[in-house]
Protein backbone atom coordinates (compact mmCIF):
# COMPACT_ATOMS: atom_id res chain seq x y z
CA UNK A 1 0.00 0.00 0.00
CA UNK A 2 1.38 3.36 -0.99
CA UNK A 3 0.48 6.66 0.74
CA UNK A 4 2.10 9.03 -1.78
CA UNK A 5 0.60 12.42 -2.59
CA UNK A 6 -2.53 11.93 -4.77
CA UNK A 7 -2.35 12.91 -8.43
CA UNK A 8 -5.39 13.70 -10.65
CA UNK A 9 -6.32 10.67 -12.75
CA UNK A 10 -4.92 8.23 -10.18
CA UNK A 11 -7.05 5.58 -8.46
CA UNK A 12 -7.23 6.00 -4.69
CA UNK A 13 -8.94 4.31 -1.76
CA UNK A 14 -10.60 6.59 0.81
CA UNK A 15 -10.55 4.70 4.13
CA UNK A 16 -12.97 7.19 5.73
CA UNK A 17 -15.76 6.35 3.27
CA UNK A 18 -14.61 2.84 2.31
CA UNK A 19 -14.81 3.73 -1.38
CA UNK A 20 -12.34 3.69 -4.26
CA UNK A 21 -12.38 6.42 -6.88
CA UNK A 22 -10.42 8.44 -9.39
CA UNK A 23 -8.75 11.58 -8.03
CA UNK A 24 -10.19 14.58 -9.88
CA UNK A 25 -8.28 17.38 -8.14
CA UNK A 26 -6.37 18.17 -4.94
CA UNK A 27 -6.52 21.61 -3.27
CA UNK A 28 -5.44 23.23 -0.04
CA UNK A 29 -8.37 24.29 2.19
CA UNK A 30 -7.45 27.95 1.57
CA UNK A 31 -8.30 27.51 -2.13
CA UNK A 32 -11.85 26.30 -1.40
CA UNK A 33 -14.93 28.41 -0.79
CA UNK A 34 -16.89 26.32 1.70
CA UNK A 35 -16.98 25.77 5.43
CA UNK A 36 -14.48 22.98 5.98
CA UNK A 37 -12.85 21.19 8.88
CA UNK A 38 -9.95 19.62 6.96
CA UNK A 39 -6.54 20.89 8.00
CA UNK A 40 -4.55 19.33 5.16
CA UNK A 41 -5.14 19.08 1.43
CA UNK A 42 -8.59 18.18 0.12
CA UNK A 43 -9.00 15.60 -2.67
CA UNK A 44 -12.02 15.42 -4.96
CA UNK A 45 -12.79 11.87 -6.14
CA UNK A 46 -15.41 10.22 -8.34
CA UNK A 47 -16.31 6.56 -8.74
CA UNK A 48 -14.41 4.90 -11.60
CA UNK A 49 -17.62 4.03 -13.44
CA UNK A 50 -19.23 7.44 -12.88
CA UNK A 51 -21.48 8.74 -10.17
CA UNK A 52 -21.45 11.39 -7.48
CA UNK A 53 -18.11 12.95 -6.51
CA UNK A 54 -17.01 13.24 -2.89
CA UNK A 55 -14.25 14.96 -0.97
CA UNK A 56 -11.63 13.32 1.22
CA UNK A 57 -8.58 14.23 3.27
CA UNK A 58 -5.78 13.78 0.72
CA UNK A 59 -3.35 12.64 3.42
CA UNK A 60 -5.43 9.55 4.24
CA UNK A 61 -5.87 8.24 0.69
CA UNK A 62 -4.20 4.95 -0.21
CA UNK A 63 -2.84 4.17 -3.66
CA UNK A 64 -1.86 0.96 -5.41
CA UNK A 65 1.85 0.21 -5.42
CA UNK A 66 3.51 0.71 -8.83
CA UNK A 67 2.79 -2.32 -11.01
CA UNK A 68 0.01 -3.53 -8.70
CA UNK A 69 -3.67 -3.64 -9.55
CA UNK A 70 -4.92 -3.76 -5.93
CA UNK A 71 -5.29 -0.89 -3.52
Amino acid sequence: MNTQRPVPGQMAYDPASGRTGVVQAVHSPDELLFDHQVEGRVAFLRPERGGVEWTADAATLRHPAPGSSSI
